[in-house]
């Protein structure tokens, strides 16, 4: 079926067999109502004359989101023209243009390159940035640290001053698997450099920029070349029902995961940072379909030089970043979880911070996932714990960053991520909404996690 119909034509065609004329205004007012309160990922369900319809709220035509049957449109948003004339997807109506840099923000000094997040955020959408004390205040707009400033070499390569790593700045429109791509790398002759490699994740999320949003902007720098694959992508993909071009920027690196991929044993799988969802999550490296690389030369870079101070902290001298040796247990909203960090007096410092999403992820140690931390240095009273991060998630700003330490599960228990992911959850709600996850994964959402706090010591 072409699906250049409107979704209440689909909606009949699909579900209603004694449907005589063919309804085209839209959907059945139901399956409005039943994402009326929703978020998108989120599944519903409602009664049509049919039957009990279930399904995933997306964006579809509608100004707001529509509960989609999970036997309709792939990727569940309908074509449409974007204003350069590409034929692509409609965004979701939570994402916005999030600013490069707050004006009044604090700086703060590290070696993390800073997430390029600037805007400001409540438990909906953009808001004024808070002063002190407010709620909401500590967001990852509040502080700034070294600014991203990329140099085009003028010869197919762009280097970051920050982490002295020299990256290939071109697209690879053809995916491949990981050996393949692995191979791609280290065969390259690119700048006069022989010596490039596939990167690992934690320089492959260096690069991330969280100014980014689902089908709007890709988290990636403009500087980089990247394209949104073609529709033939998802003709073989499972999970086709909640997938949709302007999401799949999957980008290999080079880092195994030490845990088994869905828990199957076995089975062999590396991390990917994707450029156009903004997510880490792991995929088999002998997996049918194969994943965007891009190619990164120089000493390399992301670990960590950890430090005991002996009165409950730790210092990363690699990063400049002083960390909470252990957390307190107490899984949080994230509103709560900022305000937590920013009152919080402890080891004789009270500049404490919840830390972006590139902070948390460089304490991450993928040598271990049950959690992946360090535990010769960090303490997790919750071995199975998710932590927030002060960035709110392009794709959905109802949603916040967060960290897998703890294994990256689905509803089902199922570690379809993997320990060292990242992930978003919503600000605030009940996760009993949320029984059948979210996404094709169907992520297990907890909305109240764990915080660790960061501050700079330099």
């Amino acid at each position: 079926m072409k699906r250049i119909m409107g979704l209440g034509f689909l909606w009949i065609v699909m579900h209603s067999a004694s449907a005589q004329q063919p309804m085209r205004g839209g959907p059945p007012p139901e399956a409005l109502t039943a994402c009326s309160s929703a978020q998108s990922g989120e599944a519903c369900r409602f009664t049509a004359p049919h039957g009990t319809v279930s399904g995933v709220c997306r964006q579809m035509r509608e100004p707001q989101l529509v509960c989609v049957p999970k036997d309709g449109p792939p990727g569940g948003r309908a074509p449409t023209q974007d204003r350069g004339g590409r034929r692509g997807m409609m965004p979701l109506p939570e994402t916005v243009d999030i600013d490069r840099e707050y004006a009044a923000a604090v700086s703060v000094k590290s070696r993390i390159p800073d997430t390029g997040q600037g805007s400001c955020f409540d438990n909906q959408g953009v808001i004024p940035c808070p002063a002190p004390g407010e709620p909401f205040y500590g967001q990852d707009a509040h502080y700034s640290g070294v600014r991203l400033g990329y140099r085009d070499n003028g010869d197919g390569t762009v280097t970051d001053p920050i982490t002295g790593l020299t990256w290939q700045q071109a697209h690879h429109a053809k995916r491949l698997g990981w050996s393949s791509a692995k191979a791609q790398c280290e065969s390259l002759n690119l700048g006069g450099h022989t010596d490039w490699r596939l990167p690992n994740i934690k320089e492959l999320y260096s690069i991330a920029d969280f100014a980014g949003a689902t089908g709007r902007r890709p988290f990636l720098d403009p500087l980089f070349e990247i394209h949104e694959p073609d529709a033939s992508l998802l003709e073989h993909d499972r999970f086709a029902a909640t997938h949709h071009t302007d999401m799949m920027g999957q980008t290999w690196s080079v880092t195994r995961y030490t845990g088994d991929h869905w828990d199957r044993k076995g089975v062999e799988a590396a991390f990917f940072f994707n450029f156009l969802d903004g997510r880490i999550k792991q995929a088999p490296t002998a997996g049918r379909q194969g994943l965007f690389y891009r190619c990164v030369r120089g000493q390399e870079w992301g670990a960590n030089r950890l430090q005991d101070n002996r009165n409950g902290t730790v210092t990363d001298q690699a990063s400049g970043l002083m960390w909470q040796q252990q957390d307190d247990g107490k899984p949080r909203l994230w509103k709560d979880s900022l305000a937590y960090c920013e009152n919080l007096s402890f080891a004789g410092y009270r500049d404490w911070r919840l830390p972006n999403a590139k902070e948390l992820q460089s304490i991450v140690d993928y040598r271990y996932h049950d959690p992946a931390i360090d535990p010769a240095f960090f303490r997790q009273q919750d071995r199975k714990g998710w932590f927030w991060t002060s960035t709110t998630h392009g794709e959905n700003t109802r949603q916040a960053i967060y960290l897998c330490f703890g294994k990256c599960i689905s509803v089902d228990g199922v570690d379809v991520h993997g320990a060292g992911a990242q992930r978003s959850d919503p600000k605030s709600g009940d996760p009993a909404r949320y029984s059948e996850g979210l996404g094709g994964q169907k992520d297990q959402v907890r909305i109240r996690n764990y915080a660790r706090c960061v501050r700079s010591v330099e």
